[in-house]
């Protein structure tokens, strides 16, 4: 074929097979079922083939004996039966010879000079028995350069025969339709009836008016073969079937040809591009959906780390008010006792000391151990429930798409994703279904009484949180200490005041130092803990989001490729309509 053309019409060819080329890879990246890419590679490949005449119809309405009429043979068998089981591809040879190419595709070669330039397919009916044989058929249409559509007088443009026409429509192929068996209609009015339904019809399916040749192909046999092998002029006349001839072999002369021949595979490109932009479109609406639920999973764990250090904050504030008590009796406690009255109490060490663990420190370290608990519970509870309202999400997003068809937005893709969000959700109720509240519970406990005990130099081993918090208070608070200062300064009496609010500002200042430390640890525990418990939901989710990003990039590049091709498509229909 490049052979004949100008530069300009090789480079619409180049073109062309640059657009299938890059539908092709787009088929690839959103798994278009093998037959797609079939399509696609053989349209491709038919742009370097012979002009491809293909013939269609029902069964029993005269395609094959149309074609031996044309050829001016009977090469191809006939019968009201279904007699063509494959495609036969029709092309010139020097002698008579069939050659499988593929399953169900034979190619015939028959000594017809015109077929260097035609080839012709035969197809099996459209209404055939065997629905193999129409499957073959409609397969072979978008390789087809001009589709020659032969119906029958006697029971023309059936049902299935429109159904097949929107079929070559969708492909955006040209159709010739051609009237067989006119010679069973009684006179001209019957066949201008006929001609004009036919007409009518196939202006409704095709949006167009197709040329329209009606023919007797049992008079054109019998005119070229004639009797005894004589021709038969007026009888060939009477067949109206030179027209048709004059159509196929004058008037689709090398430029007309040549012109539908670029022309042809634009309408499969543009139904590919079509149907893979929807598909895209779709995908993507989709994907929206999804990155909208992850939204909402996001908004749920910013809403719960907010809700969570608001209580937090609550919850360390009763803490506060414990050692806010414990700041208060230990001031009423050196009011009482470092004066003069107290004299034989303040040089009694031992004495003192019990009544300040009495008196001040009280029940300070259970309480406080008490809070600490019921914070590390509260922690636990919340994480627990936080994982229960992500799960209950999930589940709740899988149920909407249960009865989504599969391949309704692209096969594998939907299989894809309904696979990880159906993992993501089960390995979401796996960690509810096993999640130990008590073991959880216990392991942040350790975990605060370790970091408390760094702060009192103290061996963890068997001491709870409550002895851990004594030994720390005791250390911190060092009564005997302040006591002994006290006590050094019996013998200067006037200075007993100055003494009591030293002891007390220390008491003061070590208390608050006390307090930092427990915010210190206790708040970093927290974190640690919320960090982690939002980390594990974020890392459980974190399949299903990368796979939501990665496909919506991919999508997104495809859909850029596809406003592409369909420019591409624009522009090639414009030269090509401009060569005349």
């Amino acid at each position: 074929m490049q052979r004949v053309l100008t530069r300009q019409q090789q480079s619409i060819l180049q073109r062309e097979r640059e657009q299938f080329t890059a539908l092709e890879n787009v088929a690839a990246r959103l798994d278009a079922p093998a037959g797609e890419l079939e399509t696609l590679a053989s349209t491709r490949q038919q742009l370097d083939e012979f002009f491809l005449l293909v013939v269609v119809g029902e069964f029993n309405s005269g395609k094959s004996a149309f074609i031996n009429a044309l050829l001016g043979q009977r090469f191809l068998d006939e019968g009201v039966t279904p007699t063509t089981s494959q495609v036969h591809i029709l092309t010139y040879g020097p002698q008579p010879a069939a050659e499988q190419v593929e399953p169900f595709l034979l190619r015939l070669s028959y000594p017809v000079e015109w077929l260097q330039e035609i080839n012709i397919v035969d197809t099996p009916g459209t209404n055939a028995i065997i629905l193999r044989h129409q499957e073959i058929t409609e397969a072979f249409v978008p390789r087809s350069d001009l589709v020659l559509f032969v119906t029958s007088a006697d029971r023309p443009f059936s049902e299935s025969e429109r159904t097949f026409l929107e079929l070559v429509k969708a492909w955006g192929k040209k159709v010739v339709v051609v009237i067989n068996k006119i010679d069973i209609l009684e006179d001209e009015a019957a066949l201008n009836q006929v001609v004009d339904f036919v007409r009518n019809q196939s202006v409704a399916v095709l949006d167009t008016v197709p040329e329209i040749f009606p023919v007797s192909v049992k008079m054109a046999q019998q005119a070229k073969i004639g009797v005894l092998g004589k021709p038969m002029p007026e009888l060939l006349q009477a067949s109206r079937f030179p027209a048709l001839e004059e159509y196929i072999l004058n008037r689709l002369d090398q430029q007309e040809r040549l012109r539908l021949k670029l022309a042809s595979p634009l309408g499969v490109a543009e139904r590919f591009q079509h149907t893979y932009r929807q598909r895209v479109d779709e995908q993507l609406a989709l994907l929206q959906e999804d990155i909208g639920a992850l939204q909402t999973i996001d908004e749920q764990i910013a809403g719960y780390e907010t809700d969570m250090r608001h209580d937090f904050a609550y919850r360390l504030s009763r803490i506060d008010n414990i050692l806010f008590d414990l700041r208060a009796r230990g001031d009423d406690f050196f009011e009482e006792t470092i004066r003069i009255s107290r004299f034989f109490d303040l040089i009694n060490a031992s004495k003192l000391q019990v009544a300040f663990e009495q008196q001040v420190m009280a029940d300070t370290p259970q309480r406080i151990e008490q809070e600490v608990s019921e914070l590390i519970d509260w922690m636990v509870e919340r994480n627990y429930r936080q994982w229960q309202d992500v799960t209950a999400y999930l589940n709740q997003r899988a149920a909407q798409h249960d009865d989504r068809i599969v391949g309704e937005v692209g096969g594998r893709f939907e299989i894809n994703r309904q696979a990880l969000l159906q993992s993501v959700g089960r390995a979401a109720r796996e960690v509810v279904a096993t999640y130990d509240m008590d073991k959880a519970a216990r392991e942040l406990s350790e975990s605060v009484k370790t970091s408390l005990a760094t702060m009192g130099a103290v061996e963890v081993g068997a001491l709870g949180l409550g002895a851990i918090l004594l030994h720390v208070l005791t250390r911190a608070l060092d009564p005997l200490g302040v006591i002994a200062a006290g006590g050094v300064a019996i013998a200067g009496l006037f200075i007993l005041p100055a003494r009591r609010r030293k002891a007390k500002n220390d008491l003061d200042a070590k208390i608050e130092e006390l307090r930092e430390k427990l915010h210190e640890t206790i708040e970093a525990q927290f974190e640690r803990e919320l960090t982690r418990s939002t980390q594990e939901i974020r890392e459980a989710i974190e399949p299903y989001t990368r796979f939501i990003r990665v496909e919506r990039d991919k999508l997104l590049d495809v859909q850029t490729q596809l406003d592409e091709v369909s420019v591409a498509l624009r522009d090639l229909h414009s030269q090509i309509h401009a060569m005349g």
